[in-house]
Protein backbone atom coordinates (compact mmCIF):
# COMPACT_ATOMS: atom_id res chain seq x y z
CA UNK A 1 0.00 0.00 0.00
CA UNK A 2 3.34 2.43 0.83
CA UNK A 3 3.92 2.43 -3.10
CA UNK A 4 0.21 3.81 -3.92
CA UNK A 5 0.46 6.80 -1.55
CA UNK A 6 4.39 6.69 -2.82
CA UNK A 7 2.80 7.68 -6.18
CA UNK A 8 0.46 9.82 -5.37
CA UNK A 9 3.25 11.89 -3.51
CA UNK A 10 5.39 11.83 -6.85
CA UNK A 11 3.04 13.48 -8.48
CA UNK A 12 2.40 15.94 -6.04
CA UNK A 13 5.97 16.76 -5.82
CA UNK A 14 6.11 16.61 -9.99
CA UNK A 15 4.08 19.28 -10.08
CA UNK A 16 6.50 21.84 -8.25
CA UNK A 17 4.07 24.57 -7.94
CA UNK A 18 5.63 28.09 -7.07
CA UNK A 19 6.28 28.42 -4.03
CA UNK A 20 4.49 31.92 -3.56
CA UNK A 21 1.61 30.84 -5.81
CA UNK A 22 1.61 27.92 -3.27
CA UNK A 23 1.47 30.26 -0.09
CA UNK A 24 -1.09 32.31 -1.58
CA UNK A 25 -3.36 29.30 -2.41
CA UNK A 26 -3.09 27.67 0.93
CA UNK A 27 -3.86 30.84 2.81
CA UNK A 28 -6.96 31.48 0.78
CA UNK A 29 -8.15 28.11 1.34
CA UNK A 30 -7.60 28.14 5.07
CA UNK A 31 -8.99 31.64 5.22
CA UNK A 32 -12.24 30.98 3.92
CA UNK A 33 -12.73 27.80 5.81
CA UNK A 34 -11.86 29.55 8.98
CA UNK A 35 -14.40 32.77 7.69
CA UNK A 36 -17.08 29.64 7.04
CA UNK A 37 -16.55 28.57 10.84
CA UNK A 38 -16.49 31.69 12.32
CA UNK A 39 -19.94 32.99 10.36
CA UNK A 40 -21.80 29.68 11.82
CA UNK A 41 -20.30 29.96 15.10
CA UNK A 42 -20.95 33.61 15.97
CA UNK A 43 -24.31 33.48 14.65
CA UNK A 44 -24.71 30.50 17.14
CA UNK A 45 -22.66 32.70 20.03
CA UNK A 46 -25.20 35.73 19.00
CA UNK A 47 -28.27 33.86 19.50
CA UNK A 48 -27.28 32.61 22.92
CA UNK A 49 -25.74 35.79 24.31
CA UNK A 50 -29.36 37.47 22.99
CA UNK A 51 -31.60 35.09 24.47
CA UNK A 52 -29.36 36.28 27.76
CA UNK A 53 -28.50 39.82 27.62
CA UNK A 54 -31.45 41.08 25.15
CA UNK A 55 -30.95 44.65 23.83
CA UNK A 56 -28.52 45.71 20.54
CA UNK A 57 -25.73 47.36 22.82
CA UNK A 58 -25.50 43.60 24.25
CA UNK A 59 -25.17 42.20 20.81
CA UNK A 60 -23.70 44.91 18.93
CA UNK A 61 -19.75 43.67 18.79
CA UNK A 62 -21.02 40.42 17.81
CA UNK A 63 -23.43 41.66 15.38
CA UNK A 64 -20.56 43.34 13.62
CA UNK A 65 -18.33 41.04 13.63
CA UNK A 66 -20.54 38.06 12.07
CA UNK A 67 -21.86 41.21 9.60
CA UNK A 68 -18.32 41.42 8.06
CA UNK A 69 -17.26 37.46 8.28
CA UNK A 70 -20.91 37.67 6.03
CA UNK A 71 -19.74 40.53 3.59
CA UNK A 72 -16.14 38.85 3.47
CA UNK A 73 -17.30 35.35 2.76
CA UNK A 74 -18.06 35.70 -1.09
CA UNK A 75 -15.11 37.26 -2.17
CA UNK A 76 -12.81 35.04 0.22
CA UNK A 77 -14.36 32.03 -1.61
CA UNK A 78 -13.47 33.62 -5.16
CA UNK A 79 -10.34 33.98 -3.98
CA UNK A 80 -9.71 30.60 -2.60
CA UNK A 81 -11.07 29.06 -6.20
CA UNK A 82 -9.20 31.46 -8.24
CA UNK A 83 -5.95 30.54 -6.01
CA UNK A 84 -6.72 26.81 -6.48
CA UNK A 85 -7.25 26.79 -10.26
CA UNK A 86 -4.22 28.82 -11.04
CA UNK A 87 -1.76 26.57 -8.77
CA UNK A 88 -3.77 23.22 -10.61
CA UNK A 89 -3.44 24.90 -13.90
CA UNK A 90 0.33 25.08 -13.20
CA UNK A 91 0.81 21.72 -12.01
CA UNK A 92 -1.32 20.20 -15.11
CA UNK A 93 1.44 22.53 -17.30
CA UNK A 94 4.36 20.73 -15.64
CA UNK A 95 2.49 17.33 -16.10
CA UNK A 96 1.88 17.42 -19.68
CA UNK A 97 6.01 18.20 -20.29
CA UNK A 98 6.58 15.27 -18.31
CA UNK A 99 4.45 13.25 -20.73
CA UNK A 100 5.22 14.40 -23.71
CA UNK A 101 9.01 14.28 -22.59
CA UNK A 102 8.30 11.04 -21.71
CA UNK A 103 6.97 9.32 -24.59
CA UNK A 104 9.13 11.29 -26.95
CA UNK A 105 12.05 9.18 -25.66
CA UNK A 106 10.34 5.82 -26.49
CA UNK A 107 11.50 3.37 -28.60
CA UNK A 108 9.42 2.82 -31.64
CA UNK A 109 9.08 -0.65 -31.19
CA UNK A 110 6.94 0.89 -27.93
CA UNK A 111 4.98 3.22 -29.90
CA UNK A 112 4.03 0.33 -31.79
CA UNK A 113 2.27 -1.09 -28.90
CA UNK A 114 0.40 1.55 -27.27
CA UNK A 115 -0.74 2.83 -31.08
CA UNK A 116 -3.52 0.67 -30.55
CA UNK A 117 -5.41 2.82 -28.42
CA UNK A 118 -5.85 6.26 -28.07
CA UNK A 119 -3.13 6.47 -26.02
CA UNK A 120 -1.84 10.62 -26.14
CA UNK A 121 -5.79 11.10 -26.03
CA UNK A 122 -6.36 9.09 -22.52
CA UNK A 123 -2.85 9.99 -20.80
CA UNK A 124 -4.01 13.96 -21.35
CA UNK A 125 -7.15 13.60 -19.75
CA UNK A 126 -5.38 11.47 -16.89
CA UNK A 127 -3.35 14.54 -16.37
CA UNK A 128 -6.20 16.58 -16.34
CA UNK A 129 -7.34 14.11 -13.42
CA UNK A 130 -4.51 14.75 -11.80
CA UNK A 131 -5.49 18.27 -11.19
CA UNK A 132 -7.49 17.26 -8.54
CA UNK A 133 -4.56 16.14 -6.85
CA UNK A 134 -4.38 20.09 -5.61
CA UNK A 135 -7.89 21.69 -6.40
CA UNK A 136 -10.12 18.38 -4.10
CA UNK A 137 -7.29 16.93 -2.23
CA UNK A 138 -4.41 18.76 -0.99
CA UNK A 139 -5.64 22.50 -0.72
CA UNK A 140 -8.91 21.41 1.15
CA UNK A 141 -7.15 19.01 3.75
CA UNK A 142 -4.38 21.67 4.45
CA UNK A 143 -7.54 24.44 4.88
CA UNK A 144 -8.93 21.69 7.32
CA UNK A 145 -6.39 20.80 9.31
CA UNK A 146 -5.24 24.40 9.35
CA UNK A 147 -8.80 25.23 10.59
CA UNK A 148 -9.45 22.42 12.79
CA UNK A 149 -5.71 23.78 14.75
CA UNK A 150 -7.24 27.23 14.93
CA UNK A 151 -10.71 25.89 16.46
CA UNK A 152 -8.77 24.00 19.08
CA UNK A 153 -6.62 27.02 19.78
CA UNK A 154 -9.78 29.21 20.36
CA UNK A 155 -11.22 26.82 22.38
CA UNK A 156 -8.04 26.14 24.70
CA UNK A 157 -8.21 29.80 24.73
CA UNK A 158 -11.97 30.28 26.00
CA UNK A 159 -12.50 32.26 29.55
CA UNK A 160 -12.11 31.56 32.22
CA UNK A 161 -8.64 32.34 32.03
CA UNK A 162 -7.56 29.43 29.57
CA UNK A 163 -9.10 26.70 31.35
CA UNK A 164 -9.95 25.13 29.00
CA UNK A 165 -6.83 23.87 27.59
CA UNK A 166 -6.86 20.62 28.36
CA UNK A 167 -10.68 20.25 26.56
CA UNK A 168 -9.25 21.52 23.61
CA UNK A 169 -6.10 19.24 23.71
CA UNK A 170 -8.58 16.10 24.25
CA UNK A 171 -10.40 16.95 21.04
CA UNK A 172 -7.57 17.85 19.30
CA UNK A 173 -5.95 14.39 20.01
CA UNK A 174 -9.15 13.03 18.65
CA UNK A 175 -9.37 14.70 15.64
CA UNK A 176 -5.95 13.74 14.92
CA UNK A 177 -6.95 9.63 15.55
CA UNK A 178 -10.04 10.48 12.64
CA UNK A 179 -7.64 11.73 10.55
CA UNK A 180 -5.50 8.95 10.74
CA UNK A 181 -8.29 6.83 10.82
CA UNK A 182 -9.37 8.05 7.10
CA UNK A 183 -5.94 7.81 5.90
CA UNK A 184 -5.26 4.22 6.95
CA UNK A 185 -9.00 3.36 5.13
CA UNK A 186 -7.64 4.89 2.15
CA UNK A 187 -4.82 2.50 1.60
CA UNK A 188 -7.56 -0.56 1.56
CA UNK A 189 -9.71 1.39 -0.51
CA UNK A 190 -7.35 2.25 -3.16
CA UNK A 191 -6.54 -1.37 -3.25
CA UNK A 192 -10.41 -2.24 -3.68
CA UNK A 193 -10.84 0.56 -6.34
CA UNK A 194 -7.84 -1.30 -8.24
CA UNK A 195 -9.43 -4.56 -8.04
CA UNK A 196 -12.90 -3.07 -9.09
CA UNK A 197 -11.27 -2.12 -11.86
CA UNK A 198 -9.51 -4.93 -13.09
CA UNK A 199 -13.09 -5.95 -12.59
CA UNK A 200 -15.01 -4.08 -15.05
CA UNK A 201 -12.47 -4.23 -17.16
CA UNK A 202 -12.81 -8.17 -17.60
CA UNK A 203 -16.13 -7.78 -17.72
CA UNK A 204 -15.87 -5.41 -20.35
CA UNK A 205 -13.16 -7.82 -22.43
CA UNK A 206 -16.18 -10.23 -21.94
CA UNK A 207 -19.10 -8.73 -23.01
CA UNK A 208 -16.73 -7.47 -26.46
CA UNK A 209 -15.45 -10.99 -27.18
CA UNK A 210 -18.80 -12.47 -26.91
CA UNK A 211 -20.67 -9.81 -29.31
CA UNK A 212 -18.48 -10.59 -31.98
CA UNK A 213 -20.37 -14.51 -31.39
CA UNK A 214 -23.99 -13.42 -29.84
CA UNK A 215 -26.23 -13.46 -32.48
CA UNK A 216 -25.19 -16.29 -34.48
CA UNK A 217 -25.37 -18.17 -30.81
CA UNK A 218 -28.79 -16.58 -30.44
CA UNK A 219 -30.06 -17.82 -33.60
CA UNK A 220 -28.44 -21.04 -32.14
CA UNK A 221 -30.58 -21.03 -29.46
CA UNK A 222 -27.55 -20.96 -27.43
CA UNK A 223 -28.47 -18.14 -25.42
CA UNK A 224 -27.61 -20.28 -21.92
CA UNK A 225 -24.05 -20.58 -23.21
CA UNK A 226 -23.87 -16.61 -23.20
CA UNK A 227 -25.14 -16.19 -20.43
CA UNK A 228 -22.32 -18.82 -18.32
CA UNK A 229 -20.18 -17.63 -20.04
CA UNK A 230 -20.56 -14.27 -18.47
CA UNK A 231 -21.67 -15.67 -14.98
CA UNK A 232 -18.06 -15.55 -13.69
CA UNK A 233 -16.93 -12.02 -14.65
CA UNK A 234 -20.25 -10.74 -13.15
CA UNK A 235 -19.50 -12.52 -9.85
CA UNK A 236 -16.20 -10.63 -9.54
CA UNK A 237 -17.57 -7.66 -10.62
CA UNK A 238 -20.11 -8.12 -7.76
CA UNK A 239 -17.85 -8.92 -5.11
CA UNK A 240 -15.69 -6.40 -6.37
CA UNK A 241 -18.32 -3.74 -5.94
CA UNK A 242 -19.42 -5.09 -2.52
CA UNK A 243 -16.45 -4.75 -1.02
CA UNK A 244 -15.93 -1.17 -2.73
CA UNK A 245 -19.29 -0.51 -1.07
CA UNK A 246 -18.13 -2.33 1.87
CA UNK A 247 -15.12 -0.05 2.53
CA UNK A 248 -16.71 2.92 1.91
CA UNK A 249 -19.49 2.72 4.61
CA UNK A 250 -16.62 2.28 7.17
CA UNK A 251 -14.73 5.25 6.20
CA UNK A 252 -18.28 6.99 6.21
CA UNK A 253 -18.35 6.07 10.09
CA UNK A 254 -15.26 7.72 11.09
CA UNK A 255 -16.36 11.47 10.82
CA UNK A 256 -19.65 11.15 13.12
CA UNK A 257 -18.14 8.45 16.02
CA UNK A 258 -15.25 10.75 16.03
CA UNK A 259 -17.62 13.80 16.41
CA UNK A 260 -19.41 12.43 19.30
CA UNK A 261 -16.33 11.28 21.09
CA UNK A 262 -14.64 14.80 20.70
CA UNK A 263 -18.18 16.40 22.03
CA UNK A 264 -18.13 13.62 24.89
CA UNK A 265 -14.46 14.65 25.72
CA UNK A 266 -15.49 18.36 25.86
CA UNK A 267 -18.59 18.15 28.16
CA UNK A 268 -16.53 15.45 30.42
CA UNK A 269 -13.91 18.10 31.21
CA UNK A 270 -15.00 21.35 30.16
CA UNK A 271 -14.94 23.89 33.29
CA UNK A 272 -18.35 25.53 34.28
CA UNK A 273 -18.62 28.96 32.78
CA UNK A 274 -20.52 31.24 30.71
CA UNK A 275 -23.13 29.64 28.44
CA UNK A 276 -22.24 31.80 25.50
CA UNK A 277 -18.63 29.60 26.13
CA UNK A 278 -20.12 26.46 26.10
CA UNK A 279 -22.28 26.77 22.96
CA UNK A 280 -19.23 28.09 20.83
CA UNK A 281 -16.55 25.49 22.52
CA UNK A 282 -19.30 22.62 21.87
CA UNK A 283 -20.01 24.03 18.04
CA UNK A 284 -16.23 24.68 17.70
CA UNK A 285 -15.80 20.56 18.62
CA UNK A 286 -18.83 19.70 16.34
CA UNK A 287 -16.46 20.92 13.23
CA UNK A 288 -14.77 17.94 13.48
CA UNK A 289 -17.50 16.44 11.69
CA UNK A 290 -17.28 18.91 8.43
CA UNK A 291 -13.43 19.09 8.84
CA UNK A 292 -13.29 15.10 8.60
CA UNK A 293 -15.99 14.91 6.42
CA UNK A 294 -13.91 17.19 4.00
CA UNK A 295 -11.02 15.49 4.37
CA UNK A 296 -12.48 12.32 3.88
CA UNK A 297 -13.44 14.03 -0.02
CA UNK A 298 -10.49 14.82 -0.40
CA UNK A 299 -8.96 11.10 0.23
CA UNK A 300 -11.57 9.61 -1.81
CA UNK A 301 -10.29 12.01 -4.44
CA UNK A 302 -7.19 11.13 -3.98
CA UNK A 303 -8.13 7.74 -4.78
CA UNK A 304 -10.42 8.00 -8.00
CA UNK A 305 -7.15 9.96 -9.11
CA UNK A 306 -4.62 7.29 -8.14
CA UNK A 307 -5.91 4.94 -11.45
CA UNK A 308 -4.63 7.93 -13.52
CA UNK A 309 -1.57 8.08 -11.70
CA UNK A 310 -0.99 4.54 -12.06
CA UNK A 311 -1.52 4.38 -15.95
CA UNK A 312 0.88 7.62 -16.25
CA UNK A 313 3.53 5.85 -14.17
CA UNK A 314 2.81 3.16 -16.92
CA UNK A 315 4.41 5.22 -19.41
CA UNK A 316 7.84 5.84 -18.16
CA UNK A 317 10.32 3.05 -19.29
CA UNK A 318 12.46 3.24 -16.63
CA UNK A 319 15.64 2.96 -18.57
CA UNK A 320 19.36 2.77 -17.54
CA UNK A 321 20.83 5.97 -16.64
CA UNK A 322 23.35 6.73 -19.28
CA UNK A 323 25.59 9.56 -18.65
CA UNK A 324 28.57 8.16 -21.18
CA UNK A 325 30.25 10.89 -23.11
CA UNK A 326 31.00 10.53 -27.07
CA UNK A 327 33.65 8.59 -27.71
CA UNK A 328 37.09 9.92 -29.32
CA UNK A 329 36.83 6.49 -31.86
CA UNK A 330 33.54 6.65 -33.41
CA UNK A 331 33.90 3.36 -35.48
CA UNK A 332 30.15 1.79 -35.01
CA UNK A 333 30.48 -1.86 -34.09
CA UNK A 334 27.09 -4.04 -34.09
CA UNK A 335 28.08 -7.71 -32.10
CA UNK A 336 25.58 -10.06 -33.01
CA UNK A 337 22.74 -8.62 -33.51
CA UNK A 338 19.21 -10.48 -33.33
CA UNK A 339 16.23 -8.19 -34.13
CA UNK A 340 12.74 -9.24 -34.34
CA UNK A 341 9.61 -7.40 -35.20
CA UNK A 342 6.58 -9.48 -33.84
CA UNK A 343 7.05 -13.62 -35.00
CA UNK A 344 9.22 -12.38 -37.67
CA UNK A 345 13.23 -12.34 -37.30
CA UNK A 346 14.82 -9.57 -38.99
CA UNK A 347 18.25 -10.25 -38.40
CA UNK A 348 19.45 -13.39 -36.44
CA UNK A 349 23.05 -12.78 -35.13
CA UNK A 350 24.61 -10.61 -37.39
CA UNK A 351 27.78 -8.78 -36.84
CA UNK A 352 29.03 -5.85 -38.69
CA UNK A 353 31.74 -2.62 -37.96
CA UNK A 354 31.98 0.93 -39.87
CA UNK A 355 34.84 2.94 -39.89
CA UNK A 356 34.69 6.96 -39.05
CA UNK A 357 33.71 8.52 -42.46
CA UNK A 358 32.97 5.44 -44.24
CA UNK A 359 30.18 5.16 -46.38
CA UNK A 360 27.58 1.89 -46.28
CA UNK A 361 24.78 0.52 -48.49
CA UNK A 362 21.65 -1.04 -46.75
CA UNK A 363 20.02 -3.31 -49.47
CA UNK A 364 17.50 -6.11 -49.77
CA UNK A 365 13.86 -7.22 -50.53
CA UNK A 366 11.39 -4.71 -49.64
CA UNK A 367 10.05 -5.87 -46.39
CA UNK A 368 13.81 -7.52 -45.36
CA UNK A 369 14.03 -4.98 -42.34
CA UNK A 370 16.76 -2.42 -43.09
CA UNK A 371 14.16 0.45 -42.17
CA UNK A 372 14.49 -1.71 -38.43
CA UNK A 373 17.90 -2.00 -38.61
CA UNK A 374 18.91 1.52 -39.09
CA UNK A 375 16.32 2.60 -36.29
CA UNK A 376 17.97 -0.18 -34.35
CA UNK A 377 21.48 1.40 -35.47
CA UNK A 378 20.16 4.81 -34.52
CA UNK A 379 19.04 4.05 -30.85
CA UNK A 380 15.52 4.39 -31.29
CA UNK A 381 14.70 0.85 -31.44
CA UNK A 382 15.08 -2.13 -29.15
CA UNK A 383 17.37 -4.85 -29.77
CA UNK A 384 16.25 -8.70 -28.76
CA UNK A 385 20.26 -9.10 -27.96
CA UNK A 386 23.46 -8.16 -29.24
CA UNK A 387 25.22 -5.20 -28.45
CA UNK A 388 25.92 -1.84 -31.01
CA UNK A 389 28.71 0.69 -29.63
CA UNK A 390 30.40 3.27 -30.63
CA UNK A 391 33.88 2.83 -30.24
CA UNK A 392 33.95 0.80 -27.19
CA UNK A 393 30.98 2.21 -25.37
CA UNK A 394 27.27 0.65 -26.09
CA UNK A 395 25.01 3.37 -27.66
CA UNK A 396 22.54 2.44 -24.22
CA UNK A 397 25.32 3.94 -21.63
CA UNK A 398 25.73 7.59 -23.98
CA UNK A 399 24.09 10.03 -22.62
CA UNK A 400 20.60 10.61 -24.31
CA UNK A 401 21.40 14.55 -25.69
CA UNK A 402 24.45 14.04 -26.51
CA UNK A 403 23.90 10.65 -28.89
CA UNK A 404 21.19 12.86 -30.45
CA UNK A 405 23.87 15.38 -31.07
CA UNK A 406 26.10 13.02 -32.76
CA UNK A 407 24.22 10.22 -34.65
CA UNK A 408 21.42 11.83 -37.35
CA UNK A 409 18.50 9.75 -38.34
CA UNK A 410 16.30 11.00 -41.32
CA UNK A 411 12.99 8.65 -42.09
CA UNK A 412 11.66 7.30 -45.34
CA UNK A 413 8.83 9.79 -44.45
CA UNK A 414 9.62 13.51 -43.59
CA UNK A 415 7.88 15.18 -41.19
CA UNK A 416 7.93 18.95 -40.11
CA UNK A 417 8.33 20.76 -42.95
CA UNK A 418 5.80 23.23 -43.21
CA UNK A 419 6.69 26.94 -41.70
CA UNK A 420 9.31 29.07 -42.36
CA UNK A 421 12.51 27.74 -44.27
CA UNK A 422 14.50 28.81 -40.93
CA UNK A 423 12.48 27.16 -38.18
CA UNK A 424 12.09 24.06 -40.48
CA UNK A 425 16.03 23.75 -40.78
CA UNK A 426 16.86 25.00 -37.58
CA UNK A 427 14.71 23.62 -34.95
CA UNK A 428 15.98 25.25 -32.05
CA UNK A 429 18.88 23.64 -32.50
CA UNK A 430 22.94 25.11 -32.44
CA UNK A 431 23.67 25.24 -36.22
CA UNK A 432 27.68 24.29 -37.41
CA UNK A 433 27.02 24.64 -40.90
CA UNK A 434 25.54 27.09 -43.49
CA UNK A 435 22.14 25.75 -44.17
CA UNK A 436 21.58 28.01 -47.37
CA UNK A 437 24.95 27.15 -49.06
CA UNK A 438 23.86 23.06 -48.22
CA UNK A 439 20.36 24.28 -49.49
CA UNK A 440 21.47 25.69 -53.16
CA UNK A 441 24.45 22.33 -53.15
CA UNK A 442 21.16 20.08 -53.31
CA UNK A 443 19.28 22.61 -55.61
CA UNK A 444 16.81 24.15 -53.62
CA UNK A 445 17.42 28.62 -53.48
CA UNK A 446 15.55 30.22 -50.61
CA UNK A 447 15.43 33.02 -48.11
CA UNK A 448 15.47 32.22 -44.29
CA UNK A 449 11.88 33.71 -44.47
CA UNK A 450 10.67 31.55 -47.58
CA UNK A 451 7.68 30.10 -46.09
CA UNK A 452 7.05 26.47 -46.97
CA UNK A 453 3.29 25.28 -46.97
CA UNK A 454 3.78 22.37 -49.61
CA UNK A 455 6.31 20.82 -50.76
CA UNK A 456 7.38 18.02 -53.13
CA UNK A 457 8.53 14.56 -52.15
CA UNK A 458 12.43 15.10 -53.51
CA UNK A 459 12.14 18.61 -52.08
CA UNK A 460 10.94 17.10 -49.10
CA UNK A 461 14.02 14.45 -49.02
CA UNK A 462 16.78 16.98 -49.81
CA UNK A 463 15.42 19.17 -47.13
CA UNK A 464 15.84 16.92 -44.91
CA UNK A 465 19.17 15.46 -45.13
CA UNK A 466 20.25 19.28 -45.33
CA UNK A 467 18.60 19.67 -41.47
CA UNK A 468 20.59 16.39 -40.78
CA UNK A 469 23.65 17.38 -41.45
CA UNK A 470 22.89 21.26 -39.51
CA UNK A 471 24.65 20.48 -36.37
CA UNK A 472 27.69 18.56 -38.13
CA UNK A 473 26.79 15.01 -36.48
CA UNK A 474 29.53 12.36 -37.01
CA UNK A 475 27.43 9.28 -38.05
CA UNK A 476 24.32 10.05 -40.61
CA UNK A 477 21.68 7.15 -40.85
CA UNK A 478 19.12 7.58 -43.93
CA UNK A 479 16.35 5.55 -44.37
CA UNK A 480 15.66 5.83 -48.54
CA UNK A 481 16.48 9.87 -48.95
CA UNK A 482 16.56 9.48 -52.89
CA UNK A 483 14.32 7.46 -53.57
CA UNK A 484 11.88 10.51 -55.03
CA UNK A 485 15.39 12.22 -56.89
CA UNK A 486 16.56 11.61 -60.32
CA UNK A 487 20.34 11.31 -61.40
CA UNK A 488 21.66 14.52 -60.78
CA UNK A 489 19.72 15.50 -57.71
CA UNK A 490 20.70 12.46 -56.17
CA UNK A 491 24.32 13.11 -57.19
CA UNK A 492 24.23 16.41 -55.21
CA UNK A 493 23.06 14.61 -52.01
CA UNK A 494 26.06 12.14 -52.25
CA UNK A 495 28.37 15.05 -52.72
CA UNK A 496 27.17 17.36 -49.80
CA UNK A 497 26.99 14.21 -47.70
CA UNK A 498 30.95 13.27 -49.39
CA UNK A 499 31.84 17.14 -47.97
CA UNK A 500 29.97 16.57 -44.55
CA UNK A 501 32.89 13.79 -43.91
CA UNK A 502 30.54 11.97 -41.30
CA UNK A 503 29.77 7.95 -41.26
CA UNK A 504 26.69 7.12 -44.17
CA UNK A 505 24.73 4.70 -43.79
CA UNK A 506 21.90 4.65 -46.05
CA UNK A 507 19.29 1.97 -46.99
CA UNK A 508 18.51 2.27 -50.71
CA UNK A 509 17.74 -0.28 -53.45
CA UNK A 510 19.30 3.08 -55.96
CA UNK A 511 22.61 1.66 -57.81
CA UNK A 512 23.87 4.82 -57.83
CA UNK A 513 24.34 5.28 -54.16
CA UNK A 514 25.85 1.44 -53.74
CA UNK A 515 28.00 2.47 -56.57
CA UNK A 516 29.17 5.51 -54.25
CA UNK A 517 29.36 3.49 -50.85
CA UNK A 518 32.33 1.90 -49.86
CA UNK A 519 30.64 -1.23 -48.83
CA UNK A 520 27.32 -3.15 -48.94
CA UNK A 521 25.40 -4.87 -46.13
CA UNK A 522 22.53 -7.14 -48.13
CA UNK A 523 19.89 -7.98 -45.35
CA UNK A 524 17.70 -10.69 -46.34
CA UNK A 525 15.54 -13.65 -44.36
CA UNK A 526 17.41 -12.74 -41.77
CA UNK A 527 20.89 -13.13 -42.41
CA UNK A 528 23.35 -10.15 -43.27
CA UNK A 529 26.19 -10.49 -45.75
CA UNK A 530 28.56 -7.52 -46.20
CA UNK A 531 30.32 -6.98 -49.78
CA UNK A 532 33.16 -4.35 -51.02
Amino acid sequence: MRSDRDRLRRWIQRAQPPRGALIKALVAGTVSSITALGLFVGAIALLVVSSSRPGLRAVAGILIVIELFAFLRSPIRFNERMSAHRLGFAAVSRWRRWLLTTIGRWTVRRWRTYARGELLERALRDTDELQDLWLRFVLPAASTLATFVVGDVVIALLAPRGRWIVAAALVAIVQLFGVIALAATADAIIAVDRSLRRARGEFRAALVALSTVSPELSLLGARTFLDHRLDSPREVLAAAESRAEDRRRRSALVAPVATMVAVAMLRLVAPVTAPVWTVVSLFLAMFTFEGLTAIRAALDTAVAVSAAAERLEDLEANPTLAIARWPIDTTLRAHHLTISEGDRTILDDGSFEVAPGCHVAVTGPSGSGKSTLLRVLAGLDDLDDGVISIGNTPITEIDEDILRAHVAYVPGETGLLRGYAQDVLVLGRTIARPLDQDLMSVGIDVEPTTKWDEVSRGEGQRIAVVRSLAIGPDIVILDEPTSGLGRDETTAVLTLLTASRATVIIATHDDQIVAWSDFVIDLSDGDLTTSP
